[in-house]
C-alpha cells in the first residue's frame, strides 16, 4: 500500500510571449488557470495541489481556489528561457519534497487535460507500483513526422533529415504508426522529476506507461490563432 503523499505541481509563470497575461486570461468564461485546477482537484487523486508562479496576481487567484502556495519562486526561474525542472527542484527543496514521502504529478496549465486523463494516468502509474514515469503522448499524422521537418535558410527551406526524407515513401498511409511524447501530463518520483536529465534518463529505460491524448485533446496554446480554436472546442466538449 502507498504511504507516500500523492501531490500535484503546477507551474504557470506570469510572463507570456505568445498571449499576454495567458495563464488569467479568461478562458470560456474563467481564467484558464482555473480549468487546470478545477480538474485536478476534481479527480480526486492528489492530497495536495501545489502551485508554483512568480506572479502575484496568479498566486491570489489560485489561492481564491484553496490550493497551496508557496510565497512566490524567484525571477530567474520564470523567464520565457527558463528550465522548468529547476523550477520543480526549487519546489521539491522547499517542501522537502521526495523519493521517501511523495509521489509528484506535474500538470501543464492545458485545459484540456481533464480529470480524466489525470485519473487513467494516476491508474497506470498505481499499476506499475509507482515505478518509472508516466506521461501523455498523441499520435503523428504522416504529414508532420520529423523527417519532413526544414529550417529556413534564407528564402529556402532545407530538410534537417535529407537522407530520411529521400527514403520516404509518396502514400504516408505506408508509413508505421509513429507518436511523441506530449508532457502535459509527468507522473514520477522527485528523483525521477527534478532535472530535464534525469527525466530524459527516465524516459529512455523501459519502466514507464503512459496514456494517449485525443487529437481534439492536444493542444499548444501560443498564440491567438490556438486560443481561437481551443476555446471553441473546449466549449463544444466540456460546456455546451
Amino acid at each position: 500500500m502507498n504511504k507516500k503523499a500523492i501531490i500535484c505541481l503546477i507551474c504557470c509563470r506570469g510572463g507570456s510571449r505568445g498571449i499576454k497575461n495567458k495563464n488569467i486570461k479568461s478562458f470560456c468564461g474563467k481564467p484558464l488557470l482555473y480549468w487546470t485546477i478545477k480538474f485536478a482537484l476534481d479527480s480526486k487523486v492528489f492530497e495536495r495541489v501545489i502551485l508554483s508562479t512568480d506572479s502575484k496576481k496568479i498566486a491570489r487567484f489560485a489561492k481564491t481556489l484553496k490550493i497551496e502556495v508557496p510565497g512566490l519562486r524567484p525571477k530567474k526561474l520564470s523567464t520565457s528561457k527558463s528550465n522548468q525542472f529547476e523550477t520543480h527542484n526549487y519546489i521539491f527543496k522547499r517542501l522537502n519534497l521526495n523519493d521517501k514521502n511523495s509521489i509528484v504529478c506535474v500538470l501543464n496549465n492545458n485545459p484540456f487535460i481533464n480529470k480524466k486523463y489525470i485519473k487513467k494516468s494516476f491508474k497506470k502509474f498505481k499499476e506499475n507500483n509507482y515505478n518509472g514515469v508516466v506521461t501523455d503522448y498523441a499520435k503523428i499524422s504522416g504529414d508532420y513526422i520529423a523527417w519532413k521537418q526544414c529550417k529556413k535558410k534564407g528564402r529556402n527551406l532545407t530538410f534537417l533529415f535529407k537522407k530520411k526524407f529521400f527514403n520516404l515513401e509518396l502514400n504516408r498511409q505506408s508509413l508505421s504508426p509513429l507518436f511523441v511524447n506530449i508532457f502535459n501530463i509527468r507522473w514520477g518520483k522527485p528523483s525521477h522529476l527534478k532535472s530535464y536529465l534525469s527525466f530524459k534518463k527516465q524516459l529512455l529505460k523501459d519502466n514507464n506507461r503512459s496514456v494517449e491524448l485525443k487529437k481534439i485533446d492536444n493542444f499548444d496554446i501560443d498564440d491567438q490563432e490556438d486560443w481561437f480554436i481551443a476555446q471553441t472546442i473546449f466549449k463544444k466538449r466540456f460546456i455546451e
